[in-house]
């Protein structure tokens, strides 16, 4: 993914986070899916997630069989799709297309890393992130645990992010 697709898709989840009123860490995606006019469903046999159209609307399903923080970045990726490659709310045209597209969290293509991106953006904006990890750095340690733990992610999801704003090593 190039820098300008990142610094995109970043752009993107601050200004869907203004017009939602989410300031600091998210704490519950089901009521930004419903605010977004949404709908959320657990599938017993989905193997993360799936977003789909339904109507003017949409569906995201996820599977009951992950833990919380894996059921927020699934839910997050998802809502990746439904802005980047379905176009809700941002392109009607995109959208009137999606008719039978059902989008999965599933491979290594580049949208799936896109929207992997809009998923750690949306849940951990790069500004917050800085911050809280500048709060928890001691001697030049720093203590992904508690980041992680600020936005309720994974340590793993974290420390991802951080590598790809820049401000850790891989």
């Amino acid at each position: 993914m190039t820098t300008a697709t990142r610094d995109m898709i970043n752009s993107i989840t601050e200004d869907i986070r203004q017009v939602l009123g989410i300031q600091g860490p998210i704490q519950n995606m089901d009521d930004v899916v419903y605010k977004l006019g949404g709908t959320i469903q657990d599938d017993f046999l989905c193997s993360d997630g799936t977003v789909s159209k339904e109507g003017r609307t949409f569906k995201i399903q996820v599977s009951p069989f992950q833990s919380q923080k894996r059921r927020r970045f699934t839910i997050a990726h998802e809502l990746g799709h439904l802005f980047l490659h379905m176009g809700y709310l941002i392109d009607e045209e995109l959208w009137d297309e999606q008719e039978d597209n059902i989008y999965h969290r599933s491979g290594s293509s580049e949208q799936e890393y896109q929207a992997n991106e809009f998923a750690a953006a949306f849940l951990m904006p790069q500004d917050e992130y800085l911050k809280v990890m500048d709060e928890n750095t001691i001697n030049n340690r720093v203590d992904t645990l508690k980041i992680a733990d600020y936005f309720n992610v994974s340590i793993e999801a974290a420390s991802n992010r951080g590598k790809f704003l820049g401000y850790l090593r891989w």
